[in-house]
C-alpha cells in the first residue's frame, strides 16, 4: 500500500555496491593514516633511544678495558631497538598497504557508480 507523497527509496544493486567500495576504501585510508601517525611516532622514540646507545656505546669505547662493560649496559638495549625497528618496518608496510587499497576500492567504487553500462 502506497500513501500519496511517499516515494519508493530503492536503490539499484550498482548503487549499493558503489556506495560500499568507497565507504570501504575511505575506511582503509582512515586506518592507514592512523597507523602512519604511529609509526612515525615509533620512529622518533627509536631514533632518540638510538642516539643514547650510540653516546654510551662512544663513551665505553674509549678504552679496550671500558668496552665490554659498555656492550653489556649497551647490548640488550640495541636488541630492543632492532626489535622495534623491525615492527616499525612492519606497520610501515601495512599502512602503505591499505592506502594503496583504499585508493584503488575509491576509484573503483566511483567507477561503478559514474560510469553507465550499456546495453545491448
Amino acid at each position: 500500500m502506497k500513501i500519496e507523497g511517499e516515494k519508493e527509496f530503492c536503490m539499484k544493486p550498482k548503487k549499493v555496491i558503489g556506495i560500499a567500495l568507497i565507504v570501504v576504501g575511505a575506511i582503509m585510508l582512515f586506518f592507514s593514516n592512523y597507523i602512519a601517525e604511529q609509526v612515525s611516532s615509533g620512529k622518533q622514540q627509536i631514533q632518540d633511544a638510538q642516539q643514547k646507545v650510540d653516546t654510551a656505546d662512544s663513551l665505553f669505547s674509549k678504552s679496550k678495558y671500558t668496552k665490554p662493560v659498555g656492550e653489556m649496559f649497551t647490548g640488550s638495549a640495541q636488541k630492543k631497538i632492532d626489535a622495534g625497528q623491525a615492527d616499525v618496518d612492519k606497520y610501515e608496510s601495512m599502512s602503505n598497504n591499505l592506502k594503496i587499497g583504499g585508493i584503488i576500492l575509491i576509484v573503483i567504487g566511483a567507477g561503478v557508480l559514474f560510469i553507465p553500462i550499456r546495453r545491448k
